[in-house]
């Protein structure tokens, strides 16, 4: 299992790993064009088709891999890549990428489609999702190459999560844990609180917290929409609330996930 820092917006391009001295020249610049996070609702036995659009700003030829892993990611940062169908909830076997490796010339892109079969069994609930790999390798010298420019080479790597929604089914429930709040005369007050999908189906949540005095009124009130959050993962959330004077405030916490209730936790705090 590979374990990578995971940014608060599972921003899709992974850490850059030194393999090789090359000359600076040879360095292609691949990224992914298309959305780096592709969902679908289906139903068993459906089929869809989805492509990848990746660009090689460079001025020399790209070789990109492509592959499938699984995909999980915690509040704690960490992100984990794990063979496909390790988890019970990964859909990389449905997917079928049309290549397993391209070429791509500079200054150009290409375009990978791929196909994804849903199984066409009633005990599928919720939503199953993995990644699709896109791995640009650094291009080797020439040999004979006497350069004396020369850089640590590195692997580029892009996930690019393919989620599948069951119709409509998968229950939409979170918990909330680790609650830190601090406060100071110079930054103001700060909340952070971790939300954890507990449920079947996944939601892009949009989190809020409001606060208020011990008379009961409204002192702070902040709100944030998150990206795609799915079972057994979890997130970290910031939320800064601004000037708070010294007392008890009651914080609540909210957090609409999609269903047909909003779910809440609240909070005693005194600075």
């Amino acid at each position: 299992m590979r374990n990578l820092r995971h940014a608060p917006t599972l921003a899709a391009c992974l850490a850059a790993v030194a393999v090789a001295i090359l000359p600076a020249a040879l360095c292609a610049q691949v990224s992914v064009l298309s959305s780096t996070v592709e969902e679908q609702v289906a139903a068993p036995g459906d089929h869809y088709t989805g492509s990848i659009v990746i660009s090689n700003a460079g001025a020399a030829p790209a070789v990109v891999r492509i592959y499938k892993t699984d995909y999980s990611f915690q509040a704690d940062g960490t992100s984990s890549f794990d063979p496909p169908g390790t988890n019970p909830r990964s859909n990389a076997a449905w997917i079928t990428p049309q290549a397993s490796q391209v070429v791509v010339p500079a200054q150009s892109r290409v375009t990978v489609p791929y196909a994804v079969a849903v199984p066409a069994t009633d005990s599928l609930i919720g939503t199953y999702w993995s990644a699709v790999m896109v791995e640009a390798a650094p291009v080797r010298a020439a040999a004979g190459d006497t350069s004396s420019s020369v850089q640590i080479g590195s692997i580029m790597r892009y996930a690019v999560q393919v989620a599948t929604h069951i119709g409509n089914t998968g229950t939409r429930t979170v918990a909330f844990s680790n609650p830190r709040i601090s406060r100071s005369d110079s930054a103001g007050a700060t909340l952070d609180v971790n939300l954890g999908d507990t449920g079947q189906r996944a939601f892009r949540p949009t989190l809020w917290v409001e606060v208020y005095d011990a008379s009961g009124v409204l002192k702070a009130k902040v709100k944030q929409v998150r990206g795609l959050l799915y079972p057994g993962t979890s997130l970290h959330q910031h939320f800064d609330l601004g000037t708070l004077p010294a007392g008890t405030y009651k914080a609540v916490v909210f957090a609409d996930v999609g269903a047909s209730a909003v779910i809440a936790t609240q909070y005693t705090v005194t600075f």
